[in-house]
């Protein structure tokens, strides 16, 4: 949706999990040193600020990395660290202000074999990413469709990688049309890990993901929630967001151990009180 600007809800609890996954996903498949094509299909900005008008308008982030940086110093499992220290460069040990998207965090773990495209196509956001970053070899932005990007750039030549889907899910049609084109893609690049971020509304629509990806015969699906219980605000409208959970095909062997750590120290952080799970939607 061109009307979608992340930076009214940059920080908050779903980034938290949907950042810390793709951390632990990507690292998973970097244990090998062949190269590797990541696709941040719906990139939105590179860069966040947390101190302007549109991230202080409803303050997300005090629901997500707000809770977290002051623990920035404890002990936690490596996901976490991972990404932290991916952030750190960009603050004081005060405040965090400065936040990296999924564009931004898959260029900082980038290896010089691997190779990132990042497509988006609002003008604003798509902008902002041409301002924090520029193409180069091995580092790709487009302004394009998100849903065309998946049928022009896979297979990539790389035969290895992942594809991030995190749509705004603003049109009620979205989690069939997403699930629609993980089942598209996904005969022309089996190999692929697909990450599909979604949220936990009281209205329950993503469980229409969850029937469709059923219904499309793809195996190895897992699925990771955080659901806040109320821990970030009360659902005063069936839309109002209490968590979030991700999908994601074929994750790597070493990754599933290390999003699981990572999933129970979120919760206790962000919300002691909470619900998590860490499952097969369609085992193997």
């Amino acid at each position: 949706m061109l009307s979608y600007q992340h930076g009214y809800h940059a920080g908050n609890h779903a980034d938290v999990l949907k950042h810390v996954v793709l951390g632990d996903v990507l690292a998973g498949m970097q244990l090998k040193d062949a190269p590797l094509f990541a696709l941040d299909a719906f990139a939105s900005k590179g860069i966040y600020d947390l101190d302007t008008d549109e991230a202080l308008k409803n303050r997300e982030f005090d629901s997500g990395i707000g809770r977290i940086w002051p623990h920035r110093k404890d002990a936690m499992p490596a996901g976490v660290r991972r990404w932290l220290d991916a952030i750190q460069p960009l603050n004081n040990d005060d405040r965090c202000m400065q936040l990296p998207g999924s564009t931004a965090l898959l260029r900082h773990w980038q290896r010089p074999q691997d190779r990132v495209a990042a497509c988006e196509m609002h003008p604003q956001e798509f902008q902002a990413l041409r301002t924090t970053f520029s193409s180069s070899r091995g580092f790709a932005l487009h302004k394009r469709d998100a849903y065309e990007a998946l049928g022009a750039l896979l297979p990539p030549k790389e035969k290895r990688g992942l594809v991030l889907l995190d749509p705004s899910y603003e049109e009620k049609d979205e989690y069939r049309r997403i699930a629609k084109a993980v089942s598209a893609a996904y005969p022309h690049f089996r190999a692929g890990a697909y990450l599909i971020w979604y949220p936990l509304l009281p209205a329950g629509r993503h469980k229409e993901l969850f029937r469709e990806m059923h219904k499309s015969g793809i195996r190895k699906i897992m699925r990771v929630e955080l659901d806040g219980m109320g821990a970030f605000g009360k659902a005063e409208s069936p839309m109002q967001m209490q968590g979030s959970g991700m999908l994601i095909i074929n994750p790597p062997w070493h990754a599933m151990q290390a999003i699981r750590e990572s999933l129970g120290w979120i919760k206790q952080t962000l919300c002691p009180a909470g619900q998590s799970r860490c499952d097969w939607l369609v085992p193997e």
